[in-house]
């Protein structure tokens, strides 16, 4: 095996052994001040609602409607914080989900009971830095990663969604609301100057989840924050330090884009396509002669850009709440570089989102209205779920299922919160959204279950905490 491929392998490692090093240069606290426990929070969350209108779908044509659907979730939470003298925070937490998984059929009743879904919520330790005009700090870990504080529900694009296939993610199928966040795992290098006006983060986030588990993403974000607008980009290069680059590029038969001779004795045309859609006569006999032209990848540049503006001030001091009038907006390219078939059209990846926390005149403490724009012609992860594969499953690959099946490009929100007194807070939620729920084996449906404006659910959300 040549070096360059050894590098591939051990240079991730080798990044996470080099911020290690940053932590270990600290200087050793004192003994008196060793480590100290700073902030224990405790609670629960009772989340009840519907998916009044929606629709399962298991391929292009068939779709089952669904009405009156119950979003129900229990979740119960503790997360410690702590301190190591003056550079140290610590961060630790645990949270359990009791959930039901979607069927859409009465089955036997392992197929209906309650579940129970243990989750690290983080587990993390920051090191603050500073010097001159410039401080912030080094995180390594588990942690909730949030880079656009105005994304309650949709947005968040640049790596809580996919980039071949793009699929966009609102949900992880357990938490439902007021979670638009991505669960990171790996560094966050964060540095601010000109007083916080300018701040920059370096990441680099490890894949837990999705074959080729342990896969790299390195990215690159730059935020000015000024009292009247803010601004950011953000690049990252999904998969970009790969333990086995091959696997981020499947030479899998399912996986490939093939060009058939036409051979008119055996009846057989010329086609330049997916392997899948190929002729009946090369699928059932490989040994047919094909040329493979193209493997499908997921790795591939992400872009970033989001905008917000405040118009809190036009408001009188006595009704407004901290974020009324708010507008603000982001937009992404999940994935740059255009590929055959399914990835032909770069405006066909490229999600944008505008929104506007709309005045309620301190009867709320925010109410936040979001709308999306995404105008990709596929949406089911099939090939994803069950072996990583970047592609889509289509029924007819001739006209791309243009002919069967085309959900619609908008997707809508509405998100309200009020803090009660000291310890209960109420959330709610309207949404037509890229919602996918769990199933029994705790795979995500393999379509959203709202797919046009009119399906929508509601959830509210009671939490107590300490």
């Amino acid at each position: 095996m040549s070096p360059l491929r050894h590098s591939g392998r051990i240079l991730p490692w080798l990044l996470f052994c080099v911020c290690a090093a940053a932590f270990a240069e600290a200087p050793s606290p004192e003994p008196e001040s060793a480590g100290e426990l700073d902030k224990l929070k405790a609670g629960m969350a009772l989340e009840f609602g519907h998916l009044v209108r929606g629709e399962f779908r298991t391929g292009g044509t068939f779709a089952e409607p669904i009405r009156n659907l119950g979003l129900n979730r229990d979740i119960v939470f503790l997360e410690q914080s702590g301190s190591v003298g003056k550079s140290w925070s610590l961060d630790a937490g645990l949270m359990g989900i009791l959930w039901w998984p979607y069927t859409n059929t009465a089955g036997p009743p392992g197929t209906r009971t309650m579940r129970v879904e243990p989750k690290l919520s983080i587990l993390s330790a920051a090191r603050a830095l500073g010097d001159g005009g410039t401080s912030g700090f080094l995180r390594l870990g588990y942690f909730p990663y949030k880079y656009n504080p105005d994304a309650r529900n949709l947005g968040e694009y640049l790596y809580r969604s996919g980039t071949y296939p793009g699929n966009i993610v609102t949900s992880d199928g357990y938490q439902l609301m007021d979670h638009a966040a991505y669960d990171a795992f790996g560094t966050q290098l964060h540095i601010t100057a000109f007083g916080g006006a300018l701040s920059q983060d370096i990441n680099l986030f490890a894949e837990p989840i999705t074959d080729p588990v342990g896969d790299l993403t390195p990215a690159y974000e730059i935020a000015y924050s000024g009292p009247l607008a803010q601004l950011g980009l953000g690049a990252a290069l999904n998969r970009g330090l790969a333990f086995h680059p091959s696997q981020s590029r499947p030479r899998d038969l399912a996986n490939s884009y093939i060009e058939v001779q036409a051979d008119p004795a055996a009846g057989r045309a010329h086609y330049v396509g997916p392997f899948l859609g190929a002729p009946v006569s090369v699928q059932g006999d490989t040994t047919q002669p094909f040329r493979v032209l193209h493997h499908w990848t997921q790795r591939g540049v992400k872009l970033m850009g989001r905008a917000a503006f405040d118009l809190g001030f036009l408001l009188p001091e006595s009704v407004r709440s901290p974020g009324d009038l708010r507008i603000f907006a982001e937009a992404a390219v999940l994935g740059w570089e255009n590929q055959p078939y399914f990835y032909e059209k770069r405006s066909q990846r490229i999600p944008v989102m505008a929104g506007v926390n709309i005045p309620a005149f301190r009867a709320l403490d925010l109410l936040s209205f979001q709308a999306e724009y995404y105008d990709s012609p596929f949406n089911d992860t099939y090939f994803y779920n069950i072996g990583s594969l970047p592609i889509w499953k289509v029924e007819n690959y001739a006209t791309r299922d243009l002919d069967k099946y085309k959900m619609s490009p908008w997707r809508w929100s509405l998100y309200g919160r009020k803090t009660v007194n000291r310890i209960l807070d109420v959330h709610a939620q309207i949404a037509c959204d890229h919602l996918r729920l769990r199933e029994t084996t705790t795979s995500p449906t393999e379509y959203e279950l709202m797919l046009y404006p009119k399906n929508w659910y509601y959830l509210v959300r009671m939490e107590i905490g300490i």
